[in-house]
């Protein structure tokens, strides 16, 4: 639930210069950036600041609303949080092939909880083909960076505590960097029937194709 922050500009207990102050520190703004917003110099922003003088009627309006909106927009989604919120089968994978984050559509069909898979590691949970085919993007070097992408078709078998299955899945893998520089792996895959399975193999001509970043 968000809940709005009424600022009153009136009150005598608002404490302008820590309002000013703490907005422009919590957006890290430098006081000319903040100056140019409100139309004023930076001098005035550093006197706002030091409490040397109290900022006009106009400029506390244009505060309340900057410190209202502050509280109000949400942080934007990180791209972990979509994968995790992706109806489809989507999951990521480090170099260890640690689970970073897997997505809703992956949870129902493997019929597994969230905190029972995520932060371990895939090969205890999936096999098949796709095991191979993530050995390849290993060896081609996925995790270094060098592949722009790739693609794997086959066989998926899922082994959680709802019990197993062999799917057929197509797969397609990119890398992901974070922030931290880590290369990560992103899969986002589909289930086939036979004769799209078929009919796809022979199209590719492999079960796993990679296309190089250089």
């Amino acid at each position: 639930m968000v809940q709005d922050i009424k600022l009153s500009m009136t009150s005598s207990k608002v404490n302008w210069p820590s309002v000013i102050r703490n907005f422009r520190m919590s957006k890290r703004l430098k006081q000319a950036a903040l100056a140019a917003d409100l139309g004023v110099t930076q001098a005035m922003i550093s006197r706002w600041e030091n409490g040397d003088s109290e900022p006009p009627e106009r400029i506390k309006r244009r505060m309340a609303e900057l410190v209202q909106d502050a509280f109000v927009i949400a942080p934007a989604p990180t791209w972990v949080d979509l994968v995790s919120l992706n109806p489809s089968i989507e999951f990521v994978t480090d170099s260890m092939g640690m689970i970073k984050a897997i997505s809703l559509g992956a949870l129902d069909l493997f019929g597994i909880k969230r905190n029972e898979i995520e932060g371990r590691n895939i090969r205890n949970f999936l096999g098949g083909d796709f095991s191979a085919a993530l050995e390849q993007l290993r060896a081609e070097g996925m995790f270094q960076n060098n592949l722009a992408f790739a693609q794997s078709i086959g066989t998926l078998e899922v082994n959680v505590s709802a019990g197993m299955q062999s799917l057929l899945c197509d797969f397609i893998h990119w890398p992901r960097i974070s922030e931290a520089r880590t290369v990560y792996c992103i899969h986002s895959g589909a289930t086939l029937d036979e004769k799209r399975y078929a009919a796809r193999l022979e199209e590719r001509g492999d079960k796993v194709v990679v296309r190089r970043t250089f």
